[in-house]
């Protein structure tokens, strides 16, 4: 059997009835030229039974211990991985069976390390659903990405191997990076001049529930925000203005919480008071922030009537 040319990386944990229907989504596929590798971290649910269940020989599975640090799985999967690019689907998370035929025919055209699509938004429990639109790819995407934070989704992105390997760029596997290891990720590949593209078709679905490993809103934030301060202190390019950068991180942090707080009926005067000063203090780049937030709420509103919206 020759080669696969994508090699489908699933890591899981004790979500049998999640990954059934990942798995599904795969074998499901149009493109046909893939191997499957899922990473248990022991699972002691129905995991096993549900693998085997497939009876495919592309599927290879294997068990590790990650002590709940998923980059450790990731990179396991990366490591055996044959396959020239390394397509990432969490195990709650599906495709459309058009997936990997259409992001093949881009890298057949195409110039790229890293192409991302976009996805059909789920919450458990809501019949409602939406569509989030990742990116954009602009001119020194690392700098973006540290200024505006992640635009990306795993379960949507593949990545060239060979280009990981040239520049060995694995999952980080700190614990402080935990949920937000994919920024990592991400941030590093762009840090090298990984060329990214955005294919603004939803071809995956991604499921929010509460045993989500990024549900903890309090956190994410905290691995989040350890991701920034590691790139931002640490890239020598930015030695003259990194406080400046890691200034408006924080008030994108703040101001982020503040919305989901307000969302949810959860607001507090401490939050309010540190928006508020941080406004106050910083009138020029509060105003260029909050006109861009202002842009993107019209472009979502011109964009709703075909259920889309721009990932945040």
């Amino acid at each position: 059997m020759s080669k696969p040319f994508f090699s489908v990386v699933i890591p899981t944990f004790n979500q049998s009835n999640y990954l059934k229907r990942a798995l599904k989504s795969v074998v499901s596929q149009k493109f046909h030229n893939y191997e499957i590798i899922v990473i248990d971290n022991f699972s002691n649910d129905k995991t096993r039974s549900v693998v085997k269940s497939f009876k495919k020989k592309n599927i290879i599975y294997k068990k590790i211990r990650n002590r709940g640090i998923i980059s450790k799985s990731r990179n396991k999967g990366i490591n055996i991985s044959k396959g020239k690019w390394i397509a990432f689907l969490d195990s709650d998370d599906t495709w459309d069976k058009s997936k990997l035929s259409k992001i093949y025919e881009m890298i057949k055209n195409k110039n790229f390390e890293v192409i991302c699509n976009d996805e059909w938004i789920v919450t458990k429990n809501k019949k409602s659903k939406k569509i989030w639109r990742y990116g954009p790819y602009k001119k020194n995407f690392y700098k973006y990405l540290l200024e505006f934070g992640n635009s990306m989704s795993t379960s949507g992105s593949v990545v060239k191997k060979s280009f990981l390997i040239k520049n060995k760029i694995i999952f980080s596997e700190r614990i402080d990076f935990v949920t937000a290891e994919d920024f990592d990720f991400f941030l590093k590949i762009a840090k090298k001049n990984g060329k990214f593209f955005f294919l603004h078709l939803p071809l995956g679905t991604h499921l929010f529930h509460n045993k989500s490993a990024s549900s903890d809103h309090t956190k994410h934030k905290a691995s989040v925000k350890a991701v920034f301060k590691s790139h931002i202190f640490k890239y020598k390019k930015f030695d003259q203005d990194k406080e400046k950068i890691w200034k408006k991180v924080n008030f994108l942090l703040t101001f982020e919480e503040f919305i989901i707080k307000l969302k949810n009926n959860e607001m507090n005067s401490n939050l309010f008071v540190k928006v508020f000063c941080f406004i106050v203090l910083n009138p020029f780049y509060s105003a260029l922030f909050i006109y861009k937030i202002v842009i993107k709420k019209l472009m979502q509103i011109y964009l709703s009537k075909k259920n889309i919206i721009f990932q945040n």
